[in-house]
């Protein structure tokens, strides 16, 4: 209540001001008269603009300071639209067709607003690995890599370290074993920096990030081997194992490319249900009689029902059958248990 009071304040002083700009230039105004309603904050060619206009689009928790900015600048982006919609009438093109043009995009805000409500009525939001596994199995070729990618551990310890038999045996275990723990104990155990990247696929650009590589280099014959690797610096001494790759050309892992999926297949979703609720709204409207269409193959076509085999992630749907109950995910790919 108390910032309708402040805003009442300066009604006053705001609608004058606009007033005054409104009469000015606008030819079609009414000179002989400039009195506005109470409750009126700015009339452009007999439109008005009203307080409950403002304080219906007014930010909640706004201060009383901020409120008289916030009506200033909505006053005057309201007249200036108004004004610009009039010289674009004038000058533009015909009053008719910017009528059509405005009618085109009220339709479309319309529609996609329904598209919406039918998208949060019926988007089923759980997309299973068995799903993503599917999708994969059926779009391999759709993933094939750009750039080398690699699982792999990087350890750096000081000039000063001298228990490199015992790290180099430890990162060898762990790699065999799929489990750092080994190597873990024994990086805290003598403060060694562990940089890890197992549990994700990573650019082969990126891993060699954690080393003190020459850009004028190429490290190309370093991605093919299982080996433990030494690299040194100035201050440091690097050891690395790569535990997995996937070169250029070669289909992306699984692991490397699920999220990607997942997004693609709920991008996919999304548009099933609406081309599903627009064929049915045309099936019904032609049942009704409400559509007729003088094109009888046009309307056969809106008239038709489809069936189980019409759907669009039928290959999807064919690729996910493949998958039996004792096939899992494992990693970045698919195999039997």
């Amino acid at each position: 209540m108390r910032k309708l009071y402040y805003i009442l304040g300066i009604v006053c002083v705001v609608s004058a001001i606009i007033a005054i700009v409104v009469w000015g230039c606008s030819e079609d105004a009414d000179t002989t008269d400039t009195q506005l309603d109470e409750d009126v904050i700015a009339v452009v060619d007999g439109e008005e603009l009203r307080i409950a206009d403002v304080m219906r689009d007014m930010p909640a928790g706004i201060t009383d300071s901020d409120s008289i900015t916030f009506m200033r600048m909505y006053v005057d982006n309201w007249v200036l639209n108004r004004l610009k919609m009039k010289r674009a009438e004038e000058v533009l093109t015909t009053s008719d067709d910017i009528e059509r043009l405005v009618e085109g995009y009220r339709q479309s805000l319309v529609m996609r607003q329904l598209d919406q409500y039918y998208i949060d009525n019926m988007l089923d939001t759980e997309i299973t690995d068995k799903q993503i596994s599917a999708y994969y199995r059926a779009n391999s070729a759709a993933f094939k890599l750009d750039h080398n990618v690699v699982q792999g551990v990087v350890v750096k310890v000081p000039k000063s370290f001298r228990n490199t038999s015992t790290l180099t045996t430890a990162m060898r275990n762990s790699a065999s074993a799929g489990d750092w723990q080994e190597l873990n104990a024994l990086a805290e155990k003598h403060s060694l920096h562990v940089t890890n990247m197992t549990a994700q696929w990573v650019s082969y650009s990126d891993f060699l990030s954690n080393l003190p590589t020459e850009r004028t280099r190429s490290y190309n014959d370093l991605i093919t081997k299982s080996t433990v690797q030494q690299m040194s610096s100035d201050d440091a001494n690097f050891y690395f194992i790569i535990t997995d790759r996937a070169l250029k050309g070669e289909i992306a892992p699984l692991a490397s490319v699920k999220e990607d999926i997942r997004r693609r297949l709920y991008a996919e979703r999304r548009r099933e249900i609406v081309a599903e609720y627009e064929a049915e709204l045309k099936r019904e409207s032609v049942a009704e009689g409400r559509v007729i269409v003088r094109d009888e193959a046009l309307m056969k076509a809106m008239s038709y029902s489809p069936t189980e085999d019409d759907s669009v992630t039928t290959e999807i749907r064919e690729a996910e059958e493949t998958i039996t109950e004792d096939e899992v995910v494992v990693g970045d790919s698919i195999k039997s248990e």
